[in-house]
């Protein structure tokens, strides 16, 4: 009797360590599971942006016709070139496109942390910049200019009159570099355009360089500025581009995906044209 009662305990301890196993093993296997599922994708790649619903495009809206600040039915809004190609690129993607504006040089910066899923601008892809961001394909060719008053016309005609000058230009930007390039040039640089502009139409600086786009843009705002047309400012890193997170290869690839076709259609040059009405 004790025999049997014996290997019926036996028997009932080989089958509760057999449950336990089994437990602990289904546990670990559900552990895992759930680990998988729950792992995060970080929010600036594309994966993330098509889960959270949103692109977060960060831009300097003092730039026109790229980007500006405008009265839409009363509305103070943000619009210009690159901001038409910031909507269709929300639109690709099937997501809400949210702007933050902030200054030209806090960009990058935005990328880097995190906060900022896409960078539009008119941004130059310079070697500098390229350590710091991943950029698409250039989808505008630019150059660099002079804007002055016109009470200068006669003494700011070619580049050489440009030495000694006190230039404008916007912090963090390829002209600032070029500016400082220019023999005994005095580079006053500031956050805004809109503060270069003022301080050239005041006379406090003897002209600014910018992109000849914005210059043009600035010179059909105001009656006394005019752009320089025998002065043409080589920064060695012409044309603009999308700026993403260093190493966001597979959003990159999908920008160029983009960009690529809304060329194709046309839409580019659509979308500078009337960005360009905007000022006319």
């Amino acid at each position: 009797m004790k025999k049997k009662i014996s290997l019926l305990m036996v028997l009932i301890l080989v089958l509760s360590s057999l449950l336990v196993a089994c437990g602990k093993n289904n546990e670990g296997t559900a552990n895992a599971a759930e680990k998988e599922n729950t792992t995060e994708v970080e929010s600036y790649t594309l994966e993330g942006i098509k889960k959270k619903g949103k692109i977060i495009v960060g831009t300097s809206a003092d730039y026109p016709p790229f980007e500006t600040h405008a009265l839409v039915d009363g509305e103070d809004q943000i619009v210009g070139f690159d901001i038409e190609i910031a909507k269709y690129i929300a639109d690709e993607l099937g997501v809400e496109l949210e702007l933050v504006d902030m200054d030209f040089d806090k960009l990058l910066g935005g990328l880097e942390t995190g906060m900022l899923d896409m960078v539009i601008a008119g941004m130059n892809p310079t070697p500098e910049r390229e350590k710091e961001a991943n950029f698409t394909d250039i989808y505008f060719e630019t150059t660099h200019s002079v804007l002055i008053h016109k009470d200068s016309a006669s003494e700011i005609t070619s580049p050489e009159d440009l030495k000694g000058k006190s230039i404008g230009v916007q912090i963090g930007t390829t002209q600032e570099e070029v500016a400082k390039t220019i023999e005994n040039a005095e580079v006053l640089s500031l956050n805004l355009n809109a503060d270069i502009v003022m301080n050239l139409k005041t006379k406090k600086i003897d002209c600014a360089v910018m992109e000849k786009v914005v210059a043009e843009s600035f010179a059909k705002a105001n009656d006394d500025l005019m752009v320089v047309e025998g002065i043409t400012l080589d920064s060695g890193a012409e044309g603009v581009a999308i700026a993403v997170k260093k190493g966001n290869d597979e959003l990159t690839e999908k920008l160029n995906e983009i960009l690529a076709d809304a060329k194709a259609k046309g839409l580019i040059d659509k979308w500078f044209v009337e960005a360009n009405e905007l000022y006319n």
